[in-house]
């Protein structure tokens, strides 16, 4: 993956052809503007959470297979989830067959989301600094894993201003960084959880403090809620836009598919013209959380029947092939 560097803080202007050329949502192919393929897809570790966690009907499956399943399915890359990981992040015969097993099926550990909930942007300082130290041994295990970076929770003391928040948060992410950085780990603030969390421009505007290269957004086509207690959602449309100038990797989120593929939350065709403006190239993780749960967002498609896991995963990693075409690696 290439970085987006952080000095560009605009998005690529396409001359007035090469605009006329994009159709869209029908169709979304560059391969005159580019001759390697701009996207590589990984699975997210979540949309297996069920298996993994050991849901009643649903057969059990060990973190460490997760490698494995994800070259079974086709997909370049993995993004392991802190919470299914749980303690094999220290382990270093869990780390060790994690490798092999990535080497073996031929994918490329990528990323951790990190779901620790101690908050970077802790209103005191003593508190900031003890909050890293609780990230460091996360950051070794993701560089133990060859992976390109984490991704944080973007916490702070939601009793304060939005300004102030972002300013504590943009401290703990530099300490942060006095870490990743000689590990060669890049550090990613996701739309999670909700309020200021879930707010693109927010999130964006702490990024921009930081001001540095390896600290970036990774923005979720899905998680985007206000207010979880009386359903309000930010404009996912929106807050992809804001994010997308920071961008290290994407998110494409999914919870239901209609009768025709698309998904029915989030306009993908959409989304990816916001991502192909932008000049993003990278990572897209393939996340299928669905169906949806009660609160969700409202749907803009009619869903048809809910799929599995895999299903799911599949539908999503299909409409992605079918949108962006020879812009899209593909797995030998």
């Amino acid at each position: 993956m290439q970085p987006t560097n952080l000095n560009r803080r605009h998005f690529i202007q396409y001359t007035s052809a090469a605009c006329a050329a994009l159709a869209w949502p029908h169709s979304f192919s560059r391969a005159a503007k580019t001759r390697d393929p701009r996207y590589q897809l990984s699975l997210g570790q979540w949309t297996f959470n069920r298996a993994f966690r050991g849901v009643d009907g649903i057969t059990r499956r060990s973190p460490l297979e997760f490698p494995t399943m994800a070259g079974e399915l086709g997909f370049e890359g993995v993004d392991y989830s802190g919470i299914l990981l749980g303690e094999h992040h220290s382990n270093v015969q869990s780390l060790a067959e994690l490798n092999n097993r990535a080497a073996d099926a031929g994918v490329k550990n990528v990323l951790i989301l990190i779901d620790l909930y101690d908050a970077l942007g802790a209103k005191s300082a003593a508190d900031r600094r003890a909050n890293v130290e609780k990230y460091k041994p996360w950051l070794q295990a993701a560089a133990t894993l060859g992976c390109i970076g984490v991704r944080v929770n973007p916490i702070s003391d939601a009793s304060l201003p939005a300004d102030e928040q972002a300013r504590l948060l943009a401290d703990g992410l530099t300490q942060l960084l006095k870490f990743s950085v000689p590990m060669k780990i890049d550090v990613m603030i996701e739309n999670h959880g909700e309020g200021l969390q879930t707010d693109g421009a927010w999130l964006a505007s702490v990024v921009k403090q930081v001001a540095d290269p390896h600290c970036g957004t990774l923005p979720d086509f899905g998680n985007f809620q206000k207010n979880r207690a009386t359903g309000e959602y930010h404009d996912r449309y929106a807050g992809v836009q804001a994010m997308l100038p920071y961008a290290k990797c994407l998110c494409a989120k999914s919870l239901d598919f209609d009768a025709n593929g698309d998904e029915c939350y989030s306009d993908y065709g959409r989304l990816l013209k916001q991502v192909d403006d932008s000049g993003f190239r990278g990572w897209i993780e393939v996340e299928y959380e669905g169906p949806r749960h009660a609160g969700g967002p409202v749907a803009e498609r009619q869903p048809a029947k809910p799929l599995s896991e895999t299903d799911g995963c599949l539908a999503t990693k299909r409409l992605l092939e079918k949108l962006l075409g020879p812009d899209l690696a593909k797995k030998s």
